[in-house]
């Protein structure tokens, strides 16, 4: 059984790191450098603010609907008809909050129809996980680790035609990219729905005011802790739009360090769907857990350590081999954020271990506290500091957070401080540290210090004993495939 689920994990795993490498460092790069910061400010702004309002489709419905298929297949065609039309209603309900609440932020017209245009996209994707969460329920594994990539991988397969082999009249613009992201999802979409079809599942309106107000019921505090953790990550861009005359430019740059920050914390979402039904499994036995979480950890610090290392010290070459503009304010932009990867990455683990004991009323305080925290900060830091401003504030917000579950992990499940901050973790850390600083100082050629400041990294990791080939294979014998 383990190899059964590795081989479909890193299916998985695989696909998604592929396309989305493909797509963040190829595709999105292209289109940000075609459309320019302030065109493509206007996306992301709009796009952020539309995420905040995402919970708002689902709700925990494909969660539900996950569980009850996977544990009895037979209800799919009772409960189908009924989500499917309560998921309807909440779309309507999702593109008249978001329209309204653009309203109340006095966006212009132009900035109000790219808006809507996203909120539409946001709908599709939504029913493409939505019916993504019965294939998994079903355990087609393989079939929904192609889904899984098959969006980006038709959006990014069109994006390359249109930018590289232009059509004569035709001019890539931030309508042209929000219609082929509207292709993606929808071809994805629909043949998620053909997959259905084909077990007999059957479309129809069915309001069941009963299974509604059974899942709210469970919902809801997931649905509040989405919420507040949508708010304190993507409320940043909103506000650098909204309170600078150049808003949308300070987005974009950004948007553009943001890049390399949301491909590599993939690695970590992935990770934490891993460990939440092991960590799950484990706490409803009344099995020690710290090993899980230390061995976690260590796997995860490796790259936390490294990846904000790499993009401090060398941010002004890595940054103009990617994008046009503003070479030196976006180096600098690019350099600061990668420092919330530590924060984000590590947040993960323990964050997922105390989903799993199911703490969602102090995960929704911490998400509260963080909400304040970014939100003063981004007031007060934005108008002196621009981009610079809130990513300041998105680190210290990021990292209060992570503290915090840190912190109540250690309390409630009696992890002792010194299995996670010892001399070998610290060690690592301060000698590539170390190695970073002197390779960028005193080596006149980036590429060649960066190469040997990251080989420096490599090797040193079975030096400090910080991953072991046992523990990994014990990690991978633990885990079983489950919904």
């Amino acid at each position: 059984m383990s190899g059964y689920f590795l081989s479909n994990f890193s299916l998985t795993v695989t696909l998604n790191f592929l396309i989305k490498l493909f797509w963040v460092f190829v595709i999105e790069i292209a289109v940000q450098n075609t459309l320019g910061a302030e065109e493509y400010g206007v996306y992301f702004e709009s796009f952020n603010f539309t995420y905040i309002f995402y919970i708002l489709l689902d709700i925990g419905l494909s969660n539900y609907t996950n569980r009850t298929v996977a544990g009895n297949p037979e209800t799919l065609h009772s409960i189908f008809p009924a989500i499917f039309s309560i998921k309807l209603l909440l779309s309507v309900l999702f593109l008249g909050v978001i329209f309204l609440a653009a309203q109340v932020l006095n966006y212009d017209e132009r900035h109000v129809q790219v808006v809507m245009f996203i909120g539409f996209n946001q709908i599709l994707l939504s029913m493409l996980l939505y019916f993504r969460s019965i294939i998994g329920g079903l355990h087609l594994f393989r079939i929904d680790a192609l889904l899984s990539v098959l969006d980006r991988l038709v959006m990014g397969v069109v994006c390359a035609f249109l930018l590289w082999f232009p059509l004569k009249y035709f001019q890539f613009n931030l309508n042209a990219y929000l219609v082929v992201m509207t292709l993606g999802y929808g071809i994805s979409m629909l043949i998620g729905w053909a997959l259905i079809y084909r077990q007999g599942v059957r479309m129809n309106f069915v309001l069941d005011r009963k299974l509604m107000g059974q899942i709210l019921r469970k919902a809801v505090p997931f649905a509040l802790l989405f919420f507040l953790m949508g708010l304190y990550t993507r409320i940043d861009s909103v506000m650098l739009g909204r309170m600078l005359e150049d808003g949308e430019y300070q987005v974009g740059i950004y948007a553009s360090a943001f890049r390399l920050l949301d491909a590599a914390i993939i690695f970590a979402v992935l990770l934490s769907g891993l460990l939440l039904p092991m960590f799950s499994r484990m706490i409803s036995k009344n099995e020690p857990v710290l090993k899980l979480v230390r061995e976690s950890f260590y796997i995860v610090w490796i790259p936390a350590v490294l990846l904000p290392l790499i993009v401090y010290y060398y941010s002004d070459f890595l940054y103009p081999l990617m994008y046009r503009e503003n070479h030196v304010y976006g180096s600098i932009i690019f350099g600061l954020l990668m420092i919330n990867f530590m924060p984000m990455a590590l947040g993960y683990i323990f964050g997922t271990l105390l989903t799993a004991k199911s703490e969602l009323k102090l995960l929704n305080i911490i998400s509260l506290a963080g909400l304040i925290l970014n939100v003063s900060l981004n007031a007060l830091l934005i108008p002196h500091w621009q981009a610079k401003g809130a990513v300041i504030a998105t680190i210290a917000t990021q990292s209060l957070v992570t503290l915090c579950t840190f912190a109540f992990s250690l309390h409630y499940f009696r992890l002792p401080v010194y299995e996670f901050l010892h001399l070998r973790v610290i060690g690592y850390g301060l000698l590539n540290l170390l190695a970073f600083y002197l390779f960028h100082r005193y080596m006149a050629n980036p590429a060649l210090g960066l190469l040997l400041a990251i080989a420096v990294g490599l090797v040193t990791v079975p030096i400090f004993r910080l991953i072991r080939v046992q523990d990994l294979k014990q990690m991978v014998k633990t885990a079983r495939p489950t919904s």
